[in-house]
């Protein structure tokens, strides 16, 4: 390979026009297409889909619309003024969005009609809605008693509200069927008793919080418009509070939270994670004292930039923005390849001479890393697949670069003066300084013991990674403590390839739930199949119906009727209407397709998701208890259902967990395969030379046992973003081993020129790991500790340890040999 790269460089040396037009059509061809990257930020779509006990994927939650929800919050203690502004707010909300139509649908009142409407559909089909059980208890009804006493309701009933809006249903039932339908659907009224309504506006139980459910046009992956949504929201927002000031107003829900991560990381990324490499950028402009050093750096590493997000647009088409976010970590390793080769041309100057020395260590290195980094693709995270794709990309293309081209782009040697400053520090004799020896060994020990005890721990509650912005906390906390403080709701659902089989499969969901009920883990759910009744089920219901009215109980209701009618004070042919719904041919209906419910609340009970499935939902309430506790009333509910193929649980987090416990067993494992790769590649660039592959090798193996027994002894835990941060430790190390045992087998001068350039890249690293630290988003900040900790234990020992065991070693075989 090195003999390819110095024929190249001759080339194009001879060739200058050849050498800058393809490195301008190269930047062209991979910046056009990485433009064509799709950028994620939504982190739920970061999340794995749902799967049967097969493996085979159920749903992939990316393509649920319920998710999409917004809840819009008013609350105050004046009722009538929470509606002015509630209906204020959503008419101006309209109104400024009707250019941009970013919102699909606000659900904040019922309609006036919409009453009126439900009873006429009920009344035509009737039957339809009555379970067979419940004609035993009709015939009871069947008695002199009990119309005697029936006949009294009716009147009281007709001469009250209800009856003057609605007669006809009381005409229609002589015999008090309704007591039996209500007693009927009690379980789903029942499970309904969060929310209340006043002038036809959603409150909580004490009336001091008026809702509106907003669904947004969009899916939650355009995060385009999502934005726009956002920032009309949050500007309408302000200027209520000025205009209403006893009304407080937020919101919250997944869109939402989805949101504010992006804009979040979007934030960390421009102030901390780029503020960092800008200081790093000046300090080695200062350095190198050469107005072409920032470009020199960062060409190669936009250009493995480009090249690696090309890659991913070909591979996937999307790519996440949190994974590009961390991906400043990967960048550091790329600028640490730059600086060996700018750092090894002001001890050389020439540039074959540079080509010579650098070709073998840096495409060692960058092997190594990408096998390090080859690990990330089997887990089971699309987050971290991802990811592993992208830096193996992203450091090939870097590492091409600064081969290929950079050294047509150097100048002649120029002496730095702070190389001067720096080979004090580098020619300094740590590997000879015994106490400093002991004590990294002692360092070693310790945390080789505390990982041999501790093990490697993971934290598998996603909640500890994503941002929850102030308001959207807030409003999401006001919002359970004025429905059930101490419990928590959760969506569970049925699944099918039409709604018709989605409603039947329901009956299943339904019977798990009613079992869970009983045992006390559910204290209530929506009863949805109550609601919208399969078809089959509706004509079974309307033939039992048919069935049960035979002329011989016609005769006897209408002598019952005649016999208690008058006493009283009603007219007995009033009940006509009785005689007719009991004779009428009903025929089966959809009620989702009827027109009936308001689309923002059927919203909440069916959906046709992105990808084309049925759903049918259910909001299950349970105790609020931990998550984490696999022993927990919710975690036990969502294991009943989970195993069953065509029922889901609509809880990310609840995948993500079972996901990263798997992780944590596979991922020991696939690290430890990554040595071994490592490993077997150094032995085989070593020319089988064991000596010299495990002098190699041990400092690689060492700083990430020292990693491991921090965390240990720190109580810090693995979580889904360190993983990805410990392939980036473990790579670093394998360069930095990986350079200083090439120095140790040259001469002195390729040494010097080696632990400048490490020292140069740890600078980097550490200042750019160090901002991550003051990053708002947790995710982002929880890579800093493991990080800071992996990248001095890789630069002390490859400083202090290596150098003394080669020197240990040679001087054993040089007694030997005497």
């Amino acid at each position: 390979m090195t003999a390819l790269f110095i024929r190249l460089s001759r080339y194009f040396r001879s060739h200058r026009i050849v050498c800058w037009l393809s490195m301008a059509v190269l930047f062209v061809f991979f910046g056009f297409f990485a433009a064509q990257l799709h950028l994620e930020e939504d982190i739920n779509k970061l999340m794995p889909s749902s799967k049967n006990e097969d493996g085979t994927t159920k749903l992939a939650f990316a393509d649920l619309k319920i998710k999409d929800k917004v809840f819009l919050l008013f609350a105050g203690n004046d009722t009538e003024k929470l509606i002015e502004v509630c209906d204020e707010f959503v008419d101006s909300l309209l109104l400024c969005d009707s250019t941009s139509q970013t919102i699909g649908d606000i659900f904040y009142r019922l309609d006036e009609n919409l009453l009126p409407d439900g009873i006429d559909y009920l009344t035509e089909h009737l039957p339809a809605y009555i379970d067979t059980s419940a004609y035993a208890r009709f015939d009871t009804l069947l008695t002199r008693e009990h119309f005697v006493r029936q006949m009294q309701q009716n009147r009281e009933d007709l001469t009250g509200e209800f009856g003057e809006m609605f007669p006809e249903l009381i005409q229609m039932d002589p015999m008090g069927m309704r007591s039996v339908l209500a007693d009927q659907l009690e379980p789903l009224t029942s499970a309904g008793g969060s929310y209340k309504t006043i002038d036809g506006h959603f409150f909580v139980p004490d009336s001091t919080v008026c809702l509106a459910f907003i669904t947004p046009r969009y899916s939650a992956t355009n995060t385009g418009q999502g934005s726009a949504m956002f920032e009309l929201l949050n500007t309408q927002m302000e200027q209520f509070a000025k205009q209403y000031p006893e009304v407080e107003i937020s919101y919250h829900g997944t869109p939402a939270s989805g949101y504010y991560n992006s804009t979040q990381i979007k934030h960390d990324f421009t102030t901390t994670i780029a503020g960092a490499l800008l200081v790093v950028l000046v300090f080695l402009l200062v350095c190198f004292r050469r107005w072409d050093t920032i470009p020199l750096l960062l060409l190669p590493v936009v250009f493995g930039t480009l090249f690696g997000l090309t890659m991913m647009y070909w591979l996937k088409g999307e790519f996440s923005l949190l994974a590009l976010g961390i991906g400043g970590v990967v960048l550091g390793v790329a600028l640490s390849y730059v600086l060996h080769v700018l750092t090894h041309q002001q001890f050389v100057g020439d540039t074959e001479q540079l080509l010579r020395d650098q070709v073998k260590p840096v495409l060692l290195g960058c092997l190594t890393t990408i096998g390090s980094f080859a690990g990330l693709l089997f887990v089971k995270t699309d987050l971290l697949r991802d990811f592993g794709l992208f830096a193996a990309f992203a450091i090939l293309g870097t590492t091409l670069f600064s081969l290929a081209y950079l050294p047509q782009l150097l100048r002649k040697r120029q002496t730095s003066s702070f190389l001067h400053l720096t080979s004090s520090f580098v020619n300094y004799p740590f590997d000879r300084k015994k106490p400093l020896i002991a004590a990294i060994l002692l360092v070693i020990v310790v945390c080789f013991g505390a990982f041999i005890v501790g093990g490697t721990r993971f934290d598998a509650d996603m909640h500890n990674l994503g941002y929850d912005h102030p308001m959207t906390e807030h409003s999401e906390q006001l919002l359970r403590e004025k429905t059930y403080t101490n419990d928590k709701t959760k969506y569970f659902a049925s699944q099918g390839r039409t709604m018709e089989e989605a409603i039947e499969n329901f009956a299943l969901l339904d019977s798990k739930l009613d079992s869970l009920q009983h045992l006390g883990l559910v204290k209530s759910y929506t009863r949805t199949n109550q609601i919208f009744v399969p078809l089959h089920q509706q004509q079974e219901r309307i033939e039992a119906w048919k069935r049960y009215w035979t002329d011989e109980r016609l005769t006897k209701v209408r002598n019952l009727i005649a016999q208690t009618a008058s006493q009283a004070g009603l007219n007995a042919e009033a009940f006509g209407p009785f005689f007719e719904a009991a004779t009428r041919d009903y025929q089966p209906d959809a009620l989702y397709d009827a027109g009936i419910i308001p689309a923002g609340y059927q919203s909440t009970l069916t959906e046709q998701s992105y990808g084309g499935d049925y759903l049918v939902f259910t909001s299950v309430r349970c105790l609020n208890d931990s998550i984490r506790s696999s022993e927990s009333d919710y975690m036990r509910i969502c294991d009943a259902i989970a195993k069953e193929p065509n029922l889901l649980v609509l809880d990310t987090y609840y995948y993500t967990t079972d996901t990263l416990k798997e992780m944590s067993e596979d991922f020991n494992l696939l690290q430890w395969l990554s040595m071994v790769f490592v490993l077997i590649v150094l032995w085989l660039s070593f020319h089988f030379n064991w000596r010299h592959t495990l002098l190699t090798f041990a400092p690689i193996l060492l700083s990430w046992l020292i990693v491991l027994g921090v965390m240990v002894l720190f109580d810090v835990q693995f979580n889904l973003i360190s993983i990805i941060i410990s392939t980036f430790i473990f790579g670093i190390g394998v360069d930095y081993s990986i350079f200083i045992m090439h120095g140790l087998t040259s001469d002195t001068q390729i040494i010097d020129s080696h632990k400048t350039a490490i020292l140069l890249s740890a600078i980097v690293l550490i200042t750019t790991v160090s901002s991550m630290l003051i990053a708002q988003h947790p995710a982002i900040r929880s890579v800093g500790f493991t990080t800071l900790v992996g990248l001095l234990a890789a630069v002390i020992l490859s400083y202090v340890l290596q150098p003394a065991l080669w020197r240990f070693i040679n001087r054993k075989r040089s007694h030997q040999e005497l």
